[in-house]
């Protein structure tokens, strides 16, 4: 399977530059939309249940489980600002007013978790795991297996639409945004978070940027082609920045083992020994926010 065209404005123009050992991705001359083009036939083959917890270092997760009350915090901060730009407080509102959400690619349901302490009326998720919607099904959340392309909402059904660490691991985000647009109410947002790589730490970390994932992560977006990819999908009141996460110490020395396995090995089991590892702090991990509306009249 090769991509030769550029997946945001189409052109064939492109150049390559090295992304890691023996990993070219495509770069548009027109655009600057960078690529895998040549991405594995069946992408979503590796999110089995040792895509949520492995040794791997760079792909997938450590341990997903042990991250879930950090991700609490990074998801309640998403969605207090959704529902800012959706009028107001959610719980305040009454059940038939509360707004409607779908979360894309939800994994194990964290963020259903916490919109559902937020008030927020049955959200639901969107995920192509097995094993992930089994385990989020287990903790009493609305999750349906399926994607963007495969499932049985009608259109006009959300107020809000989230694809968070999801649109990087797709080979058409295009086609990804047209399809969530469909599903917005006149009115209804989008929020998307992916790794920027036109940020600082791609910047700095070059071929080492912890993003670039072989096999993984298929497309990389910048504020700029972000912002053109949901000009094109018709969304308007765009919004794209740097983002950031709430990351626990022992996450984020984890993470960091993939450049000195030695040296923050040893510091994770100090931390772990001091009682530090569980600690939370925001950080900055190289991806953007972006933001847009489905206009009203729509």
């Amino acid at each position: 399977m090769t991509i030769a065209n550029c997946p945001i404005c189409q052109s064939p123009e492109f150049s390559y530059y090295p992304a890691g050992q023996n990993y070219t991705l495509a770069k548009c001359r027109q655009c600057d939309m960078v690529w895998d083009n040549k991405p594995p036939a069946e992408p979503t083959a590796i999110y089995q249940a040792n895509y949520y917890q492995n040794e791997g270092g760079k792909g997938g997760y450590s341990d997903y489980l042990a991250s879930m009350k950090m991700n609490s915090k990074t998801f309640n901060r998403r969605l207090v600002a959704a529902g800012k730009k959706l009028g107001g407080d959610i719980a305040s509102a009454t059940l038939r007013e509360r707004p409607l959400l779908l979360d894309v690619g939800c994994a194990l349901g964290d963020c259903l978790l916490e919109a559902k302490k937020l008030g927020w009326e049955k959200p639901r998720g969107l995920e192509v795991s097995e094993y992930a919607v089994e385990f989020a099904r287990s903790r009493d959340l609305l999750v349906f297996q399926g994607d963007l392309f495969n499932h049985s909402f009608q259109p006009n059904s959300f107020d809000l639409i989230t694809l968070q660490d999801m649109l990087e691991h797709t080979t058409n985000p295009l086609s990804q945004l047209e399809a969530a647009y469909q599903l917005l109410k006149p009115g209804g947002w989008i929020l998307i978070t992916t790794p920027n790589v036109d940020g600082i730490l791609a910047k700095l970390l070059g071929s080492f940027w912890y993003h670039y994932k072989p096999g993984e992560h298929l497309t990389y977006f910048s504020l700029k082609t972000i912002n053109i990819a949901l000009e094109k999908t018709g969304f308007v009141e765009i919004e794209s920045k740097p983002t950031s996460k709430s990351l626990s110490v022992e996450y984020i020395l984890d993470r960091l083992k993939y450049y000195q396995p030695q040296v923050f090995s040893i510091l994770l089991k100090l931390a772990r020994k001091l009682n530090l590892d569980r600690l939370v702090f925001e950080v900055g991990t190289g991806e953007l926010e972006a933001w847009g509306q489905k206009p009203t009249n729509r």
